[in-house]
């Protein structure tokens, strides 16, 4: 009788690089990355698939299962008056992590709502509070162990 081990993969994204441009005449801006993406404990199947964390919180997963806690990431915005438009973005849309030795694929990122798409936002608002959805590509013989990684945002007053 053979029998299948399964490996469980814990996963966290986190944003390690947050940058934000000043223009002259606003009185502040702030930047603040307040939640990690998480994808949670994840076992495989035997056959490649993959996990997304929708914008709010939400996933859904093909061909593997996911325990543990998971969450979209969030970032926060806020801007002195007079209030300008905010312009919000990812830097990039794909980025690998890794436990060390094997690496995932983390991609489809998506912005403010499940279907707001990638990877601007311009909005006049004193605060903007951006939850960020994406999706993990996992390998059929993906090895075990903890993944870490980090992608970068910028905020930029128009």
């Amino acid at each position: 009788m053979k029998t299948k081990r399964h490996k469980k993969l814990l996963v966290k994204l986190s944003l390690a690089t947050c940058v934000a441009a000043l223009p002259s005449k606003v009185l502040a801006q702030s930047l603040n990355c307040v939640s990690p993406l998480v994808f949670g404990q994840i076992i495989t199947c035997g056959s490649a698939g993959s996990v997304t964390i929708n914008a709010d919180g939400t996933s859904a997963s093909s061909c593997v299962s996911v325990s543990g806690p998971v969450s979209a990431a969030r970032c926060i915005v806020t801007q002195g008056f007079p209030f300008r438009p905010i312009q919000f973005s990812i830097n990039g849309t794909n980025f690998n992590i890794s436990n060390g030795t094997a690496n995932m694929n983390v991609n489809s990122f998506n912005i403010l709502t499940n279907a707001g798409g990638c990877c601007t936002t311009t909005q006049t608002v004193p605060a903007l509070n951006v939850p960020i959805g994406a999706t993990i590509t996992v390998g059929a013989t993906q090895a075990a162990g903890i993944y870490t990684g980090s992608f970068g945002v910028t905020a930029v007053l128009q």
